[in-house]
């Protein structure tokens, strides 16, 4: 987009768009402003103590007089619902607002010139949460001088909006061309006019048609994920006799080798995600072990080598490099700085593609249709660091529609291609449907931020009660629902314990309790359930700490169906489960909901009710939540614990109870076959 808009092709880039009068080319004006912006900043830069007042007039008359800011005021803070906050600079009556620090404070790290409410903040974070809470402005400014940040109104914590400026190096280094696209990119026509709706802008514009442009994208990586399906599964097949014959004679059904495919591409994603968002490595790991890492084993250098053909050779080696950082990512390596995360890189989950050997071709080219894009003769890189969890449902959704088919002679894998036949069956036939994110937004704030209102309000420690908070998706899909609603909570959760605006670093932890306490959720499809999994352990992600135990928080099983309050075992099965439906015999029927009222009330149908009661199984459900998971001991720890729980004769008996009694309403209604159908006996 960025490209675009430095082409002058993304719309509303004419020159009187910009107030260049007529006579005067865009051009022309963009060399003068460089000049004025040039001799600025050197003065700027010359002055032996730049204190906060010396930054501060600067950036003013830079934004008046070089990006057309001309109606900047000092505002000093701003109050909004009790919340104080501090800003340096308005224009445009409120809709672009500024933040400025001294140059030797970083953008992200608290300045004592942010000083407010007893704590420090950085002008980032100072500057996102007036734009995430003020209805008059989307877009500000955060600069200290050397810098200048362009951020918008944005709830993410782990990966902010913004777009940032070295003015040391454009003014330094005589870069005219990154100037210009940066001038075309922020005057103070692309904010609107004052008075208008925040939304009513230039800026906001483009960034509706960058997300259009987005949307092209991910269509783009769908057929990536499938060729990098295909590239891995026929990879593994033409090199692997046993693994194909297995795959071929049934020893190992499709369905399931295509699901070690889909963990081993998860895995990749994860692998890529953290890779660009720096959370891979805990902040004790040796500075060698981090550059052994990124030179010989990391993603990144394989996405970098994919992009070269000559490299797509039959050797091994780049497939025997990445087996050993899953295990490493297993166990914990220190030699590559890697710590232990289990979970999705857990032994046994991709168990038949573990002693296989795979070619560096079928390696690299996965890694290839995973990590670029061809856009026309250019070739983008996947913006992993900035994919929202979410989008990665977009590419569920294709998957779901995927029928894998071998060929003839076992050594290819390839998807069925007549569109009538697979186009949207999958999800039809198990019932899957996206939700469109406006309406999950619009849900939580109706049926969500109540509640969180509430716990905040009547709570003594509110940062608790809300991480406490349980949310529960019936058919969580990709998981996009409870990823959102665990944002939502975290965010409170973070800012109640940092008295304010959070770290990154304290949103993640948070994040990550929040998900360990209080988000559950339930499909009928395993492989919504396996997307949700990596959806949320790439979310929660902490440097130095393993993935959570999620087998207890999201499950396999289908939520319309089941006993919902085991209280009702106590009745015994009712009468209503033998009503004759479509197929059943109602001569049948009518005889086993008289012989199920003889066994209720004369035999004491009512030993279904559990001896424990449902208290036990709270109490250990309770006791499961609260395990906490910093090492790789304690996560295995709630494991065990959430197995001994199943495993438990009084866990049995109420599973076997509540079967029997949806298996009363479900079976067929219908008399015996053979001798018995002479005594209406019925089934």
């Amino acid at each position: 987009m960025l490209a675009t808009i430095d082409r002058r092709e993304a719309g509303n880039q004419a020159e009187g768009d910009y107030g260049v009068k007529k006579g005067l080319t865009i051009r022309d004006e963009i060399a003068r402003y460089f000049r004025i912006g040039q001799a600025l900043f050197l003065d700027f830069a010359g002055v032996e103590s730049r204190s906060t007042g010396v930054t501060t007039r600067f950036v003013e008359t830079l934004l008046r007089d070089v990006f057309g800011f001309e109606d900047l005021v000092r505002v000093g803070s701003r109050i909004n619902n009790g919340r104080f906050y501090p800003l340096t600079l308005e224009a445009r009556s409120g809709r672009v607002p500024v933040v400025v620090v001294p140059p030797h404070d970083d953008l992200d790290r608290a300045s004592d010139a942010l000083f407010s409410e007893g704590r420090r903040r950085s002008a980032a974070t100072a500057l996102q949460d007036w734009l995430n809470h003020s209805d008059e402005a989307l877009w500000g400014f955060a600069s200290n001088g050397e810098a200048l940040r362009l951020m918008r109104d944005n709830e993410s914590l782990t990966r902010p909006a913004h777009i940032q400026a070295d003015l040391r190096q454009i003014f330094e280094a005589e870069d005219f061309a990154s100037f210009a696209a940066l001038w075309l990119l922020i005057h103070a026509s692309r904010f609107g006019q004052a008075g208008a709706p925040a939304a009513d802008c230039a800026l906001e514009r483009w960034r509706e048609q960058g997300a259009r442009q987005g949307i092209a994208a991910r269509d783009r990586l769908r057929d990536g994920v499938e060729a990098a399906l295909v590239a891995l599964g026929t990879g593994f097949l033409s090199e692997n006799a046993g693994l194909r014959e297995r795959v071929g004679n049934g020893a190992l059904p499709l369905q399931s080798y295509f699901g070690e495919l889909l963990r081993l591409i998860y895995r990749l994603i994860f692998l890529m995600a953290a890779e660009d968002r720096d959370l891979l490595h805990p902040p004790s790991a040796m500075l060698a072990a981090r550059r052994l890492y990124a030179q010989g084993y990391s993603l990144a250098a394989l996405r970098e080598r994919s992009i070269r053909r000559s490299a797509w050779d039959g050797h091994h080696d780049r497939w025997e490099g990445l087996a050993i950082v899953f295990d490493a990512l297993d166990r914990g390596e220190k030699r590559l700085g890697l710590p232990a995360l289990g979970a999705l890189f857990g032994h046994g989950e991709v168990p038949d593609l573990d002693e296989v050997r795979l070619s560096n071709k079928a390696l690299l080219e996965a890694v290839y249709r995973l990590s670029w894009l061809v856009d026309g003769a250019t070739l983008q890189p996947v913006n992993w660091r900035d994919m929202e969890t979410e989008e990665l449902g977009s590419v569920y959704e294709s998957l779901l529609e995927l029928t894998p088919r071998l060929s003839e002679d076992g050594r290819k894998l390839s998807f069925a291609t007549d569109v009538s036949e697979t186009k949207g069956n999958q999800r039809k036939t198990t019932g899957s449907y996206y939700t469109p994110d406006s309406l999950v937004q619009m849900l939580l704030d109706s049926a969500l931020d109540p509640v969180l209102d509430r716990v905040e309000a009547e709570a003594e420690d509110p940062a608790e009660a809300l991480a406490r908070v349980t949310v529960i998706d019936p058919a969580c899909g990709s998981g996009h629902f409870l990823l959102a609603a665990a944002r939502r909570i975290a965010t409170r959760v973070a800012r109640h314990r940092a008295g304010g605006v959070a770290s990154a670093a304290e949103y993640r932890h948070a994040l990550r309790e929040v998900v360990r306490q209080g988000i559950h959720g339930v499909d009928r499809n395993p492989m919504a359930v396996e997307l949700t999994k990596v959806a949320l352990w790439i979310e929660t992600v902490e440097p130095g700490k393993p993935l959570g135990f999620l087998d207890a928080n999201i499950r396999c099983g289908d939520a319309l169906l089941g006993v919902f309050d085991l209280d009702a075992l106590k009745q015994g099965i009712p009468d209503a489960a033998y009503k004759p439906l479509t197929g059943d015999d109602r001569e049948a029927a009518k005889i086993a909901g008289r012989n199920n009222r003889v066994q209720r009330e004369e035999r004491n149908q009512h030993e279904l009710a559990l001896a424990q009661g449902k208290t036990a199984f709270s109490r250990a459900s309770r006791g499961i939540k609260a395990m906490q998971e910093d090492d790789m001991a304690a996560v295995q720890a709630r494991a065990r614990a959430f197995e001994v729980a199943h495993a438990d004769r009084g866990w049995w008996s109420a599973r076997t109870a509540c079967d029997l009694y949806v298996a009363a309403f479900l079976a067929p209604k219908k008399f015996r076959v053979g001798a018995m159908a002479q005594a209406k006996n019925p089934e």
